[in-house]
């Protein structure tokens, strides 16, 4: 566990309702930012985002002191996101998709002046377009793990407890996610897009 989020389980261990908006203020941008990517709606991440800070906080007030002190906190809160996601994804069908731009389509870091330059950002963002549209058509499983551990930078350890697989599936996962990927890319590279 981080050392920020033991700091702050405690916190909330001592004090739910005073502390509990520290968790979402830390939270809520890396979990909306998450659901974004998953579902491509910024509206249906807001509401999956919101439920979920919902059932956390119901979960954090039945838990005793000690159980909360002992949760690791940024698994558990994907966890309750994504099962949240899954469960409208089944209700109504929605299709995973991944790498969603931000609605104003500037979240691309600009590092160093060579990437300030207008045809520089306007081909990256092409090629985080294609990279969506690669992305989007990995199958369910496949599209969760590569978000989890490239984009929201979990551990092996941690998307295994969260997705409730054994690590050795999420490794594999992970390696067929982006075999698949590498393939697409080959063949829009012969295709000559």
């Amino acid at each position: 566990m981080r050392q920020d989020d033991s700091d702050l389980v405690t916190l909330l261990a001592s004090d739910l309702d005073r502390h509990f908006a520290q968790l979402l203020l830390r939270y809520q941008h890396r979990l909306y930012a998450f659901v974004v990517r998953q579902a491509g709606s910024s509206q249906e991440a807001e509401d999956i985002v919101q439920e979920a800070f919902m059932q956390a906080y119901f979960a954090l007030a039945r838990y005793g002191p000690q159980q909360v002190r002992e949760l690791a906190l940024r698994p558990w809160l994907y966890k309750i996101t994504l099962n949240i996601f899954y469960g409208r994804m089944r209700k109504a069908r929605l299709p995973c998709v991944s790498l969603d731009l931000s609605q104003d389509g500037t979240h691309l870091a600009i590092e160093d002046d060579a990437a300030s330059q207008p045809e520089v950002i306007v081909e990256g963002r092409e090629a985080q377009r294609e990279l969506e549209e690669l992305v989007s058509t990995l199958p369910e499983q496949y599209c969760a793990v590569v978000n989890l551990y490239y984009f929201e930078g979990l551990s092996y350890q941690e998307i295994a407890d969260l997705l409730t697989m054994p690590m050795g599936s999420v490794k594999s996962h992970l390696y067929r996610g982006i075999r698949r990927l590498r393939a697409s890319l080959v063949t829009q590279q012969q295709e000559g897009r």
